[in-house]
């Protein structure tokens, strides 16, 4: 019987992959700090620091490239799992959660309590479909029957992190929903369940990357 033949384990994508997410989490904390006065954390989303102001100046531009450093940092993650050869559906939903970041840092928001308008609701559609994909893309990285494969010593990790990143963006869809329906008077908090989901697929891609990273150890 011949051998399995271990995956192809780039650990320059695992860095590439780790300087862009630390990068977008540097932006968003420097964000939250600065625009703290003018974006409630609690009440609204990331991305409505586009409509914030640093010094008379936008703070859209930095949002953007918050955006960007993790569409990148997702890219190179991307990268590393085409050469480990992993499932092509895996790469695709990956590849949809980096088209959808790079949308969001391009296509801005609608303004709170404004008509929504057609770049707003591409915005948000892109927004749903990159949360929606990341952890879909996990959950199959993970899947079972892959000789030797780097991410199986992760399994439970990885897929216990797409489930709770599945649930926070139910909650957050549901939060807008019904927004939607009661209107502006009864506000959710939004900005609230929108950051812990940004956290928690935070995690998730750092646990993806692991493997890429460990390679260099090795």
């Amino acid at each position: 019987m011949p051998k399995a033949v271990p995956a192809a384990v780039s650990p320059v994508h695992g860095r590439l992959a780790l300087a862009g997410m630390a990068l977008a989490v540097a932006i968003a904390a420097d964000l939250h700090l600065r625009l703290s006065a003018q974006v409630s954390p609690v009440w609204q989303t990331l991305s409505e620091y586009v409509y914030g102001h640093l010094g008379g100046r936008s703070a859209a531009p930095l949002f953007s490239a918050m955006c960007l450093a993790l569409a990148l940092g997702s890219v190179a993650l991307l990268a590393g799992l085409v050469k480990a050869r992993r499932s092509p559906a895996v790469v695709v939903l990956l590849g949809v959660w980096c088209a959808g970041l790079t949308i969001c840092a391009t296509v801005p928001v609608d303004p709170d309590g404004q008509a929504r308008t057609l770049d707003g609701q591409l915005h948000n559609a892109a927004a749903l479909t990159a949360f929606l994909a990341l952890p879909a893309a996990a959950w199959l990285l993970t899947r079972r029957g892959a000789p030797k494969c780097p991410w199986e010593p992760r399994r439970t990790t990885i897929r216990g992190l797409a489930v709770a990143s599945f649930a926070s963006v139910l909650i957050v869809l549901g939060g807008f929903v019904f927004t939607l329906i009661t209107g502006p008077a009864q506000e959710v908090t939004l900005g609230l369940f929108e950051r812990l989901l940004f956290c928690v697929d935070l995690a998730l891609l750092l646990t993806m990357v692991r493997p890429l990273l460990a390679a260099a150890r090795r």
